[in-house]
C-alpha cells in the first residue's frame, strides 16, 4: 500500500513565512518536502541571511528535502529594465543561494499579459531561452508554471511554450480554471506529457481560491488521472487562503490525502 503522506509537499510560506515555523507545523502532518517561495525579507532570492541559515539548519536537523524554488522571475510585464535586472542581479543571487541550500530546480513564469486573449509574443522565447541556458550551466532544471495573469495561463498555452523551449512544467489546475479553461480534463491533457510537478488548491469564480473540496475543478478526477498515469512527483499543497494559513493547510492536507488514499 502506498504511503501517500510521503508524496505530499508544500510551498513553505503557505504555512508560515518563517521556514522553521512552517516545518514545526507541517512535520507532524508527515510533510518532509518543501518548495521555497517567500521567506523573511521577501520572495526568494530577496531574503535575509538569517532566513537562509534558518532553512539550512532546519533541513539538516530534520533531514528534509528542498524540492525547488519559485522566485517569481518573469511574472511581470515585458519591461527591459526589469528583465535586465533579473539577469544581472537576481539570477546570479538565486544561483548562489540555491547552491548553498542544495536546490536544483527553479520555476519560471512567462511574462504578464495585457489581456486574456493576447497572442504569445516571440520575444518571450528569447528571454526565457536565455534564462534556461544559464540555469542549465548551473545544473538547475527549469520548470514553467501556469497562472491566469501570464502568457502560460492555460494548460494549452503552458504546453505550447514549454514544448518550444524544451522544458517541463508545473501544473496548477486551479490557475487553469481561473484562466477560463476546463483545466480538468482539457488543460491536463495538454500538459501531461511534460508534467514534472503539480500544485493543489481549488478555485471558484465568485470566491477566488478555495479549499480542494470546495471549488470548480474536479480534483477527484485530476488526482485519479495522475495516479493512473503513474505521475512520479510530489502532490504539493498551495492553499492560497491567506486569512487563516495554518487552518487552510490542515484542511487542504486532509482533503488531498483523502483523494490520494481513495481507490
Amino acid at each position: 500500500m502506498t504511503d501517500w503522506t510521503s508524496r505530499l509537499a508544500i510551498i513553505s510560506d503557505e504555512a508560515d513565512d518563517s521556514f522553521a515555523e512552517a516545518v514545526d507545523f507541517c512535520l507532524p502532518l508527515g510533510i518532509r518536502a518543501y518548495e521555497l517561495r517567500k521567506l523573511e525579507g521577501g520572495r526568494f532570492p530577496q531574503v535575509s541571511e538569517r532566513a537562509v541559515q534558518e532553512v539550512a539548519d532546519t533541513v539538516a536537523a530534520h533531514e528534509l528535502e528542498l524540492i525547488g524554488v519559485s522566485p517569481g522571475f518573469f511574472k511581470g510585464p515585458l519591461d527591459a529594465d526589469v528583465i535586465a535586472h533579473t539577469f544581472d542581479q537576481d539570477l546570479p543571487k538565486a544561483f548562489r543561494l540555491m547552491e548553498r541550500l542544495g536546490i536544483r530546480r527553479m520555476t519560471l513564469f512567462t511574462f504578464r499579459r495585457s489581456g486574456p486573449d493576447d497572442p504569445i509574443p516571440s520575444e518571450i522565447y528569447d528571454h526565457l531561452g536565455r534564462a534556461i541556458e544559464l540555469c542549465a550551466r548551473e545544473g538547475i532544471e527549469v520548470l514553467l508554471e501556469n497562472a491566469a495573469s501570464i502568457y502560460s495561463n492555460t494548460g494549452a498555452n503552458l504546453a505550447r511554450i514549454a514544448r518550444t523551449l524544451g522544458v517541463s512544467v508545473v501544473w496548477d489546475p486551479a490557475n487553469g480554471a481561473a484562466s477560463g479553461e476546463q483545466s480538468w480534463r482539457d488543460g491536463y491533457d495538454a500538459v501531461r506529457q511534460r508534467l514534472a510537478h503539480v500544485h493543489f488548491k481549488n478555485w471558484m469564480p465568485d470566491a477566488g481560491f478555495v479549499a480542494i473540496d470546495a471549488g470548480l475543478v474536479d480534483l477527484t478526477g485530476q488526482v485519479a488521472a495522475l495516479k493512473a498515469d503513474g505521475y512520479p512527483g510530489y502532490y504539493c499543497l498551495e492553499p492560497h487562503q491567506w486569512q487563516d494559513r495554518k487552518n487552510a493547510v490542515r484542511q487542504n492536507y486532509a482533503q488531498l490525502l483523502a483523494l490520494l488514499e481513495s481507490d
